[in-house]
């Protein structure tokens, strides 16, 4: 399967001004002192990960392109991320009182 990637044209998704990759302590060492900044005290680069898959799902984006996107099958993101988010628990509940109404019968 070929994937296509618009993040920008290396591949990376975090670089330098001059587009080149930046390093893990690079990364780390950004995470720590905003981390530090706001009193965050235990933070992973997975979090992001995560906020962005469930962000993706949230909006009804197919599950098969959020996983092309970070580079998962459909399956481990239905194991690891995808979860119940409550606006779509009520709107499945007024969708099922909206066609079973009591009234009418």
């Amino acid at each position: 399967m070929e994937t296509y990637n618009f993040r920008n044209p290396n591949g990376y998704v975090f670089i330098t001004y001059a587009g080149e990759p930046i390093g893990e302590r690079y990364l780390k060492r950004i995470i720590d002192l905003i981390c530090a900044r706001e009193k965050i005290t235990h933070f992973t680069p997975h979090y992001l990960r995560h906020t962005f898959v469930t962000i993706q799902l949230s909006n009804n984006i197919p599950i098969s392109t959020v996983a092309a996107l970070v580079g998962d099958t459909p399956e481990t993101i239905y194991t690891v991320y995808a979860h119940s988010f409550e606006k779509d628990e009520v709107h499945a509940s007024n969708l099922m009182d909206e066609i079973i109404n009591l009234s009418s019968f």
